[in-house]
Formats: C-alpha cells, sequence, structure tokens
C-alpha cells in the first residue's frame, strides 16, 4: 500500500494534491498489518516434543498455561469432526461457530471417564464451602481456594463429586479436572492438577478412536507456515516375495498435496493374513525426507500367504491409508 502512494505522488502535477496523497500515505504508513499478514504464532515444547499454536497458544497462554493444563501430548487432530489438541491435563477444543472468547472450549474429561456421583444436599457451611446446584456438590476448603484462583468453571467446569479418597489421596472431580490433595507439599502447592488429558487419551486409544501414534513428538514448527492441505502415503515391503528367515521391511513416504515431503507425520502400521490382525504398532516419526520405516519377524508365518499391510499417516487434523502387500515363501 505505501508503495502505490508513493507511486501515486509521483505522478501527480498539483502541489495541492501531493501534500494531501502525502499525509494519506503516511497514515496508511502507521497502522498495524492486517491480520492476514501477521504470522501465526507457534510455541515448541521440547519436554513432550509438541507444538501450539494460534487459537490454542493463546487460550494456554490467557488461561493458566502450565501450571493448569501441562505440556502439550499430542498435535492437533480430528476427533468426531472437531479439531482438538490433548494436555497432559486437558483436551483444547476448536468451537468456530462460537464467538470470542469462546471459540476454544475445554473437553469434560470428568463427565467422559464416568466420575460423576449423585448429588448431595447444601452442607450449609457457607464460609467454607460452596453449593453448585447445577450439579448437586460442594466444593471446600483448599479445593475451593484453589477453584476461585484459577479460573473457576471457565478451566474447571462444576463439582460432579464430593471430594473422595483414591489410591490413598484426597481428590475431588470437575466436568473437566481432577484436584488432589497433597499435604506433604509447601501450602502454595498442596492442590494439584491431575493429568486426566493423558488419562482419558489413553482409554480413547484403547478403544481405537484415536491413534496412539497421535503421541508421538514432532519437530518444531515454523512460525507462519501453512498447515498441509492434505497428505498422501505410500508404502511399499523391501520384498514382494520374502523369505520367512529375514525379516520384512516396509518403507513408507509421506508428502502434502503438492507432493512435498512431511517431516514428523505419526504412522501406525497394521499386518493381517486374512481376516486375522497379525501386527498392529507405531511406526518412527517420518525424518525430514518425508520417510520412515518398519522391520518386523516374519518366521511364524507359513509359506505361501498372502498378508496385507495397511499404514495410516496422521498430522495436525489429517490422516491417509493405504494398502500393500506381500507374499511369504520358505
Amino acid at each position: 500500500m505505501l508503495g502505490d502512494c508513493q507511486v501515486m505522488v509521483r505522478n501527480l502535477r498539483r502541489p495541492s494534491l501531493i501534500v494531501g496523497i502525502g499525509v494519506l500515505c503516511l497514515l496508511l504508513a502507521s497502522l498495524p498489518p492486517s491480520v492476514e499478514g501477521q504470522a501465526e504464532a507457534v510455541r515448541y515444547f521440547p519436554e513432550t516434543g509438541h507444538n501450539v499454536r494460534g487459537e490454542f497458544l493463546d487460550f494456554f497462554d490467557r488461561q493458566g498455561g502450565l501450571k493448569i493444563f501441562g505440556y502439550p501430548i499430542t498435535e492437533e487432530f480430528t476427533l468426531d469432526g472437531r479439531t482438538v489438541q490433548y494436555f497432559q491435563r486437558a483436551r483444547f477444543e476448536l468451537h468456530p461457530e462460537n464467538q470470542p472468547p469462546y471459540r476454544v472450549l475445554l473437553g469434560l474429561l470428568g463427565e467422559e471417564l464416568g466420575k460423576q456421583t449423585p448429588p448431595v444436599s447444601d452442607g450449609g457451611f457457607s464460609f467454607i464451602q460452596r453449593y453448585f446446584p447445577e450439579t448437586g456438590h460442594n466444593v471446600a476448603f483448599a479445593f475451593l481456594n484453589f477453584f476461585d484462583a484459577n479460573g473457576g468453571i471457565d478451566n474447571f467446569g462444576y463439582p460432579i463429586t464430593e471430594f473422595v479418597l483414591e489410591n490413598g489421596r484426597i481428590v475431588q472431580y470437575f466436568q473437566r479436572a481432577r484436584f488432589e490433595w497433597y499435604p506433604e507439599l509447601a501450602p502454595t502447592q498442596r492442590v494439584q492438577l491431575g493429568n486426566l488429558g493423558s488419562i482419558q487419551f489413553d482409554v480413547l486409544a484403547a478403544q481405537g478412536r484415536v491413534s496412539p501414534a497421535l503421541k508421538q513428538p514432532a519437530p518444531p514448527a515454523i512460525p507462519g507456515a501453512a498447515l498441509p492441505l492434505s497428505l498422501k502415503v505410500t508404502a511399499s515391503p523391501k520384498l514382494t516375495v520374502a523369505s520367512r528367515r529375514s525379516p520384512q521391511i516396509i518403507y513408507v513416504f509421506v508428502t502434502d498435496q503438492k507432493d512435498a515431503p512431511l517431516a514428523g507425520a505419526a504412522v501406525e502400521i497394521t499386518v493381517r493374513e486374512d481376516n486375522q490382525v497379525l501386527l498392529h504398532d507405531s511406526m518412527s516419526a517420518t525424518d525430514d525426507q518425508g520417510f520412515t520405516s518398519y522391520s518386523f519377524d516374519i518366521s511364524n508365518l507359513d509359506p505361501g500367504q498372502n498378508v496385507i499391510v495397511e499404514v495410516t499417516a496422521y498430522l495436525p487434523g489429517l490422516s491417509a491409508k493405504t494398502q500393500t502387500s506381500f507374499f511369504t515363501w520358505f
């Protein structure tokens, strides 16, 4: 825009117009860059090997950061049609249908884990506790102080239990969190948050609803770099007719929609014979050239068998699947 103004000034003949447009150019130059021209913020957490970006990063910083949510344990991905990201203690969900500041919400992990207990009556001790009629439970003492000081309902939701003894420790479940009591710690650290994000992710993985490969570390994202629009994955065996005396190796190559190699893609492999699953495992993430490989023993297979290999690649919000096969020999 500023360059266009300078061209206009050079091409004008009337001094009054030159002065006016010159002032306009100075005003335009002083304006902040447009949102479209600003690079999306991204932060890499080497402790778990994952990135947090954009609206999720804004929410993370605004609502308490590491103290409340812990480290990210996945990149962004799609779950039940919605963009989500798991942290040690929470699940971030993008709700683009909402108006700010409610475009990012936290998953109801306590409820999804089935921790609700029947409602109770108001304890009547308002000076040390608070009753929440929405769910019929009380929050008291240090748990109430922590609740009020760290985001309240927005971060934790309503209580769904009273405080209970669990594995020898006093805890209380909320819609989005679990409070834990550590009397052996310093007073400011005695209330801690449980790792419900990690727990609930593992439950979904055991149910087959998410891939464990999503936890594999990713490379640091480049600020402002656009995420790929789609994935392509190819897989091929080292030998199409494989001797059972040597391991078989599956080579995998992952690219974007422009066939550019993609580093850090999580990859899963499933090996089956007929309808019987022989192997299901996570492969190493793809390298800078988009490659990864997996070696496995086939000595226990019968000769002359057609073995099917399915490979699925994942990146934030994206996945792609392919299939290859090989025959076993003596």
